[in-house]
């Protein structure tokens, strides 16, 4: 009794390869015999052929358009799901952002503030100006 192979093992030498050759297409001569040895005639056989290879070709041009119409679908669906992002995050800065009575107040606030560091100022540097002339006066140290 043969063990079967562990999944991740290499396939044994003596396996034999699938059929990788593709098919191939009949030409157009092999499909003309082939409609007349069904009764038709060679005139009905070409038009035949000719019908079939226009749904051929026609299937494969629709499936064609068929991929490039989901791809350009799938680009647009992106492509919405960035500006959709892009919109999110402008609009999240905006209600982030304070509005015209909350802005006044600030200015009144701030303006109130720089109104008193102005009243304040000149005591301010009074006060270290009088500091620096007594540690830089020679006739009022101490000597002990």
């Amino acid at each position: 009794m043969e063990k079967p192979p562990t999944p991740n093992s290499l396939p044994l030498p003596n396996d034999k390869p699938k059929n990788t050759q593709k098919k191939k297409a009949p030409s157009p001569q092999e499909l003309i015999s082939h409609y007349t040895t069904q009764g038709l005639d060679q005139e009905q056989a070409s038009i035949k052929v000719i019908e079939d290879l226009q749904n051929v070709l026609f299937r494969i041009i629709a499936s064609n358009n068929k991929n490039r119409k989901d791809k350009l679908m799938a680009e647009a669906s992106k492509k919405i799901d960035v500006v959709n992002s892009r919109v999110a995050i402008v609009d999240m800065k905006l209600d982030s952002k304070p509005g015209f009575l909350e802005t006044f107040g600030i200015g009144i606030a701030s303006g109130a503030a720089l109104n008193g560091i102005g009243s304040v100022w000149p005591h301010v540097v009074k006060g270290f100006g009088q500091i620096w002339r007594t540690a830089t006066d020679p006739s009022s140290s101490t000597n002990t």
